[in-house]
């Protein structure tokens, strides 16, 4: 191997982030061709809705997830993850697996039990270290994976589930990573950067929070119950917000680095409004499901994203022009996307195509940037 293919599987952030954000760029490329019938997808056996939705879990978020957990878990261990010909091997599975959500062949096998896969090496590290609190991210892959294996049985009609059903409570759980994960690095990342900074912290406000949008999640997908389900989304997306404010997200004014991860968490909260509304019937569920993934899940990665690597590569925490016209883009992919769902009938697919424009743009000034960073050895010669 070269020294840049060494530098590259050095860590599992540096291939992963990069194929998440190649992912991100083709998924939605492809779904818009999709819409004007010019997509390259083969297979009959899944919509272009359907699928779109699926790997923009699965073939994105979840990866970038897998590039954050084998490099986190080092971290918090001081054991050695997956890196070389180990780090390589799970590369090749993921592009298998990602053939076989394109194809819908035999290969959905190895999409499935990706993520247990990853589950079982994180977690098997996690336990030797006797970090049990940290047993939450290997647990809630499984479940991912679990739902993944559903997800095809149900496409194959091998099950009678509700689809749609299975793509939120994955949706549902990428979001309960980001409160569980949010919740412990905004505030302290926040409180680092600015010194004598007075925040407003409970713990146990904290865990009733965290409790309480898994118990909300679980009545979305179980309890037919709309109002009970509405008032719930309407008490926890006050939590989140007095969480949120109680973190002081004013002060991280001229620091992009953070206020990305506030103004990121900040759409958490409203994605909780928004699911409340859609139970008592003011709206469709799809606004809040796309607050979730692109305003939550799309800002926290972008600012997980270039923030880890800028840190695991040797730089200094700085965000440059390219990283904030990313944040700024996120924010602009939301706002096309939520105006041409207000109005479908006529400007759907015009604000549509400039919401993914803006997010592909994202995405591409991202592997710009980052991708002679990711496939070069830190300039420190530390390991990473």
């Amino acid at each position: 191997m070269t020294d840049k293919k060494i530098a590259l599987l050095a860590l599992g952030f540096r291939p992963f982030y990069l194929l998440a954000s190649f992912w991100a760029i083709f998924t939605v490329f492809e779904w818009l061709l999709e819409l004007q019938n010019m997509g390259i997808r083969s297979s009959n056996e899944i919509s272009g809705v359907i699928w779109h939705a699926h790997e923009m879990i699965y073939g994105f978020a979840t990866t970038v997830i897998t590039g954050f957990a084998l490099t986190a878990v080092r971290a918090w261990t001081g054991l050695e993850t997956p890196k070389g010909w180990s780090l390589l091997f799970l590369v090749a599975l993921w592009f298998i697996a990602r053939i076989g959500a394109f194809t819908v062949s035999p290969l959905i096998v190895i999409d499935i039990c990706f993520l247990p896969i990853v589950a079982i090496i994180i977690g098997r590290l996690i336990i030797k270290a006797r970090m049990y609190r940290n047993l939450f991210l290997p647990f809630i892959l499984i479940i991912l994976g679990l739902l993944n294996a559903l997800f095809y049985l149900t496409l194959l009609r091998y099950l009678k589930l509700d689809i749609n059903q299975i793509i939120f409570a994955a949706l549902y759980l990428i979001v309960m990573v980001e409160i569980m994960i949010g919740n412990r690095i905004i505030p302290s990342f926040t409180a680092n950067a600015s010194p004598g900074l007075k925040q407003n912290r409970s713990l146990i406000l904290t865990k009733i929070t965290i409790f309480g949008s898994a118990l909300t999640f679980l009545l979305q997908i179980f309890n037919p119950i709309a109002l009970l389900n509405a008032v719930a989304c309407f008490v926890i997306g006050i939590l989140h917000l007095v969480l949120l404010l109680g973190w002081r997200p004013l002060s991280t004014k001229g620091k992009p680095l953070l206020w990305i991860m506030h103004l990121s968490y900040g759409w958490i909260s409203v994605g909780f409004f928004l699911l409340g509304l859609s139970d008592l019937g003011l709206m469709n569920i799809y606004p809040a499901l796309h607050v979730f993934g692109i305003g939550a899940t799309g800002g926290l990665i972008i600012a997980m994203i270039t923030r880890t690597a800028l840190g695991h590569t040797g730089r200094a925490l700085l965000a440059g022009p390219i990283e904030i016209i990313c944040y700024l883009g996120i924010q602009a992919t939301l706002f096309f996307w939520l105006l041409g769902n207000s109005n479908p009938n006529t400007w759907f697919y015009p604000f549509l195509v400039t919401a993914g424009v803006c997010w592909i743009s994202v995405f591409t000034l991202y592997l710009i940037k980052y991708l002679p960073l990711l496939t070069r050895a830190r300039p420190d010669g530390k390991a990473g």
